[in-house]
């Protein structure tokens, strides 16, 4: 492919995404979540980056917009972190979905990763630094308070 023609068509990809990200946008201010221009030209940007870093392509919309969905009522969600966190969990996304080989739809996964979320009061370092056995196991059978997330991947930081 032409290299005029791939730059094309990565623009138009782009301008959806932000398209995309302002609808949710609007949805997310119900909760006092906002996204700046440049906070969404850097989560589009993000988003190439961590496609490409994970071998996925994205022929629809999003998955940026659903996790945006699936977080926004989070009560831990605040907005002098919101872009941060998204990004951080953007990432997170593409390397679960990788690792689940597609087993889990981006509806399941995003819930899955949001209950992980929300049982450490807001912690992406939750969702992060746990195994997808892990979350998937929560997800199913409910979290085991008493275990700290750490211990879960063999991370003790004793």
């Amino acid at each position: 492919m032409p290299e005029e023609q791939k730059s094309s068509l990565m623009l138009a990809a782009q301008s959806r995404l932000l398209n995309e990200l302002h609808a949710a946008n609007e949805r997310s201010a119900r909760f006092g979540l906002t996204l700046s221009a440049q906070s969404m030209v850097e989560l589009s940007k993000a988003r190439v980056v961590a496609l490409r870093d994970h071998g996925r392509i994205e022929l629809d919309g999003s998955a940026i917009t659903l996790i945006i969905e699936g977080f926004c009522d989070s009560p831990f969600l605040q907005q002098e972190d919101y872009e941060a966190t998204l990004l951080e969990l953007t990432d997170a996304f593409y390397y679960f979905k990788n690792a689940c080989g597609d087993q889990l739809t981006d509806d399941e996964l995003i819930e899955a990763m949001r209950e992980r979320y929300d049982a450490y009061d807001g912690s992406v370092d939750a969702v992060t630094g746990t195994t997808l056995e892990a979350l998937c196991r929560a997800r199913r059978f409910g979290f085991e308070e008493e275990m700290p997330w750490e211990e879960e991947d063999g991370n003790e930081n004793e």
